[in-house]
């Protein structure tokens, strides 16, 4: 019987390709559609089917390298690609850098203008920057509103919009208000204000005589149109607000915190921006500076108002937010819980009866009686502080910017240290150290400053630097308790509620001082008694001093009020008790807050009643 003749490799790859195919066909779709019927299986049982498919020749087997299981399933794994979904974010971190450029701009003008150029009294300077800031205090009324009144469908980007065109107007308007001349003369050859007339035959200065004693008076409009600016600007910052927490409840809980320290480090950048320009810019010896020119008050109101306009059109661009449904609630609903109708609208009715509902929490009281209680204790400060940096401390200010500028970037750095480090610290542990440690290391440099020993600028800021990281951990807790404190729904509310009531805080404590260290002999905010420098004069602002450091350890008793941590907020309101009692108790706090804190210190920089005792003047 005669033997077939042999074939080559390559004969036989060419028949197994002329052969039919088997039964199993393995084409590419069909080993995609096995490995979606397989994928959830264990890899074990997938990758053996995936390389059951035969080469097609001889030589394909031999040559080309066999791929590993793990390259086939990569290669044959179904990606489904998720879309990216755009949450504004830009417009949200531009929010927060134009409130930091122009609230911390508007501020930081206050050093040169008011002390420097129009030489207001040390307690009407303090109440000119509580009034700048006063549209704080009111941040519930604008965060109620953005959950009840939607415009076209969303509740915070068309009041960004609107608070940033009226922040505009009001800046425009400080822009084109004439200067009064300053309170000094100005000396011909130095540029210099002249200050000191002369000497007198015991050694001590006598204060020069004023070329317009009129000018403190003028600081009063000043102030009431910078706080309209303020209104502004708050109105966006509380609509941005509401976004943060509503981002920052998607987080999971070990990352929880990081939406709102990115959001307050983006506005501290802004800070930094304004404190820079203005340091610079304001700089000329009118303003308390150091250059012989620089940009007037009404040149950097106008840089202000340029950004206030151009985040008009940004707001209405890059901030997005889910819109809302306009068709009302069923007559049923009658829950108080705004969680449902985050994308309904709700009417006032309910938002009263959910607000309601959130005051009569324990938990909720809480916080409000330690967001007011802890600035109104622990931010009563001496009237003497400004004068001492002025007079004695010889504070220019471009040296107050750069220092200021230097604890701006330190802030920074202690956000970004809470971010990434004291997240899940004891939030009590937390404030106690950082308020300890703020004041003790302010104590030298004061009275090293008060007694002569050492009166160097850089010397008396250099507790500005070393203060920014405990400023920063006692912020962000603070804003902490308020995110988790808030439900779906009431997100601008509960910031509005709590921020509000920290805010009534420093103007309650602010009122306060003016009317504490005003009872001080010889008076505290009399230039005059600065610039003749007398030792007795000098143990009365000593004393203020110490009244302030007791103060702020005083504010330590609250911290029984305050959570330790965000499992505990979360156990307050589950387990606590809800009354009416801790509604009315929490109204009423904030109430006669408001009420006593805008009345004394508008007041103060009214010039028909800033010489009142009640707000800390001579007596008119």
């Amino acid at each position: 019987m005669s033997r077939p003749a042999a074939r080559s490799p390559a004969s036989l790859g060419a028949g197994a390709r002329r052969a039919p195919p088997p039964s199993t066909a393995w084409s590419p779709n069909t080993i995609v559609n096995a490995v979606k019927r397989m994928a959830s299986r264990d890899e074990r049982e997938m990758l053996p089917l995936i390389d059951a498919g035969r080469a097609s020749s001889f030589d394909d087997r031999t040559d080309r390298p066999v791929p590993s299981p793990a390259s086939l399933r990569k290669r044959l794994e179904i990606r489904q690609p998720k879309p990216k979904k755009k949450d504004g974010r830009f417009g949200l971190y531009a929010q927060y850098f134009a409130v930091g450029v122009v609230y911390g701009g508007l501020l930081q003008t206050m050093y040169g203008f008011f002390l420097g150029y129009l030489n207001v009294d040390a307690y009407a300077y303090a109440a000119a920057t509580t009034v700048v800031a006063l549209p704080w205090s009111f941040k519930f009324v604008f965060g109620a509103i953005n959950d009840v009144c939607p415009i076209n469908g969303e509740r915070r980007r068309p009041y960004i919009a609107l608070g940033w065109a009226f922040c505009a107007i009001a800046l425009w308007f400080l822009t084109m208000m004439p200067l009064p001349e300053p309170y000094w003369c100005i000396d011909d050859q130095s540029g210099r204000y002249i200050t000191t007339a002369r000497h007198r035959h015991d050694g001590v200065k006598v204060a020069a005589e004023p070329c317009n004693s009129n000018a403190p008076l003028a600081g009063g409009p000043f102030a009431l149109a910078m706080m309209v600016a303020s209104f502004g600007y708050c109105v966006s910052d509380v609509a941005a607000d509401g976004l943060t927490v509503q981002l920052a409840k998607k987080e999971v809980e070990e990352r929880r915190g990081q939406t709102q320290t990115s959001v307050y480090l983006v506005r501290t950048i802004g800070n930094i921006f304004a404190v820079a320009f203005v340091g610079l810019g304001m700089n000329s010896r009118e303003y308390n500076g150091s250059f012989n020119r620089g940009l007037s008050f009404s040149w950097v109101m106008g840089a202000f108002a340029l950004l206030a306009t151009a985040m008009v059109p940004i707001s209405l661009l890059f901030v997005k937010e889910p819109s809302l449904s306009v068709q009302p609630l069923s007559t049923t609903d009658a829950t108080p819980n705004l969680r449902a109708r985050i994308s309904r609208r709700v009417t006032c009715e309910q938002y009263r009866k959910s607000v309601w509902q959130l005051l009569r929490s324990k938990a909720m009281f809480y916080c409000v009686c330690y967001q007011f209680l802890t600035p109104v204790i622990g931010a009563v400060y001496t009237t003497a502080s400004p004068e001492v940096k002025q007079h004695w401390a010889h504070v220019r200010s471009l040296q107050n910017s750069l220092f200021s500028l230097v604890g701006l970037v330190v802030f920074s750095c202690g956000l970004w240290l809470v971010k990434k480090r004291l997240l899940h610290r004891s939030w009590r542990e937390l404030t106690l150290v950082t308020t300890i440690f703020l004041n003790v290391i302010d104590m030298p440099f004061s009275f090293c400053t008060i007694y002569d020993i050492v009166r160097d600028p850089y010397f008396y800021l250099g507790e500005t630097v070393l203060q920014g990281i405990p400023d920063a951990v006692n912020f962000v807790v603070s804003t902490f308790v308020i995110v988790e404190m808030a439900e779906g729904g009431d997100e601008g509310i509960v910031y509005g509620l709590l921020t509000t009531t920290y805010n009534v805080g420093g103007p309650f404590a602010s009122a306060i001082s003016n009317q504490l260290f005003g009872l001080f002999e010889p008076k505290l905010s009399d230039p005059k008694n600065y610039v003749e420098d007398r030792p007795t004069f000098r143990n009365t602002v000593a004393l203020s001093f110490v009244v302030t450091y007791a103060a702020a350890f005083l504010s330590l008793l609250t911290l029984p009020l305050l959570p330790r941590q965000k499992a505990q907020v979360q156990q307050w309101k589950r387990d606590w008790p809800r009354k009416d009692a801790y509604a009315w108790a929490s109204l009423t706090i904030l109430v006669v807050g408001l009420v006593y804190s805008c009345a004394l210190n508008v007041l103060a920089v009214l010039p028909s009643t800033m010489c009142l005792e009640v707000v800390g003047g001579e007596g008119c």
